[in-house]
């Protein structure tokens, strides 16, 4: 079968080859007297596959390397582009050009069984190569341009040697139903980089009502992070073991920002993680900052992995690659919490196969 290229599409002029085609994977636009359109990425694959032969308008057969050095002029990002597409329509999924509707996405996916003529796209596909660079505000803006739509937002990600790695985005609004009070303020003493809660009956009920801190002798330690949460709680009063004198909570909060120089972000979320209900610990054997816990952390596994960030927040794939490998081999899901002037906002990242 012959299609005869023109301009940035092949045209298969045989009305009975142009409906095979068509039909068998929805490849194309049916035209007006039986031919059909293709455009560049389907050409290729067509081609790649040996189900089409392509000729110039003057009839001269063109090979593979002409096709290819034409698509790769003519379309933004080609190449991770069109190892996407390959690999999507050799899974056998349909798979459309979104034509930048919305912005930033690449492809329309419909589901197994499902053909633009019976149905909808069920995500929306976004090409990069594993060298761009990770930005969380694209990545939100994103998601929020496909709200209200029931559509997934998948990433393809395209490492050097043509492999691919899809993840699923999503913003989501994490919640648990733990819930905690304090009736007294429990003395504790600031050490460098922790503070000690001495009296025993005291570390008890502290660490049984919000799971905070481990112990410590009869005592407990708790990290800064959780005393200052605490003294903002009105359930923790510091005293210096430098000086004897007690610390108020800025010299607290200053003193761990100048340990820590996350701390204020780090402080943002963990709030409104407790906010929500949960129990919330360390991250740092996981590489991240916090496991969130929706019932006692020493009965149940995390369900997240919670890194915060603040607006502007950049990376390179390979670590995030990282992170989401090491959040799946503990069956935990990861969010980046975002923090800014509105609170904090939760993007979930997590592998997917389409």
């Amino acid at each position: 079968m012959v299609a005869i290229f023109q301009k940035s599409t092949a045209v298969i002029n045989d009305e009975s080859e142009a409906s095979r085609i068509h039909n068998k994977g929805c490849y194309g636009e049916p035209q007006s007297g039986g031919s059909l359109k293709l455009n560049l990425l389907e050409t290729l694959y067509l081609f790649e596959s040996e189900r089409l032969s392509v000729a110039d308008q003057e009839g001269q057969v063109m090979d593979f390397g002409q096709l290819l050095t034409y698509a790769s002029r003519r379309i933004s990002n080609f190449e991770v582009r069109y190892i996407a597409y390959c690999d999507m329509r050799k899974r056998g999924l349909i798979v459309n050009l979104a034509d930048g509707k919305p912005e930033s996405i690449d492809f329309l996916l419909y589901g197994r069984g499902e053909t633009p003529k019976n149905s909808s796209p069920r995500a929306f596909v976004l090409t990069i190569s594993e060298r761009s660079l990770f930005d969380l505000d694209d990545l939100f803006s994103i998601c929020e341009g496909a709200e209200g739509t029931g559509k997934d937002v998948i990433l393809s990600v395209v490492d050097e040697e043509g492999d691919i790695t899809y993840y699923r985005i999503k913003t989501v609004e994490p919640s648990a139903r733990m819930r905690e009070s304090f009736d007294t303020a429990f003395q504790g003493i600031a050490l460098v980089d922790r503070v000690v809660v001495s009296d025993a009956e005291a570390a008890d009920k502290i660490r049984k009502t919000g799971f905070y801190g481990n112990a410590l002798g009869p005592g407990l330690q708790i990290s800064l992070l959780e005393a200052v949460h605490l003294m903002m709680k009105k359930a923790l009063k510091v005293r210096s073991a430098k000086t004897g004198k007690n610390a108020t909570l800025g010299s607290v909060t200053e003193a761990a920002a100048r340990i820590d120089p996350e701390f204020e972000q780090k402080l943002a979320v963990y709030q409104d993680l407790k906010d929500r209900g949960f129990a919330v610990k360390t991250g740092f054997k996981y590489g991240s900052h916090f496991r969130a816990y929706d019932s006692d952390p020493e009965k149940a596994h995390a369900r997240f992995l919670v890194h915060a960030v603040t607006k502007g927040f950049m990376s390179t794939w390979p670590e995030i690659s990282r992170a989401v490998r090491v959040a799946h081999g503990v069956r935990k899901e990861i969010l980046f919490a975002r923090v800014g002037k509105s609170g904090v906002q939760y993007l979930e990242l997590s592998r997917h196969l389409p």
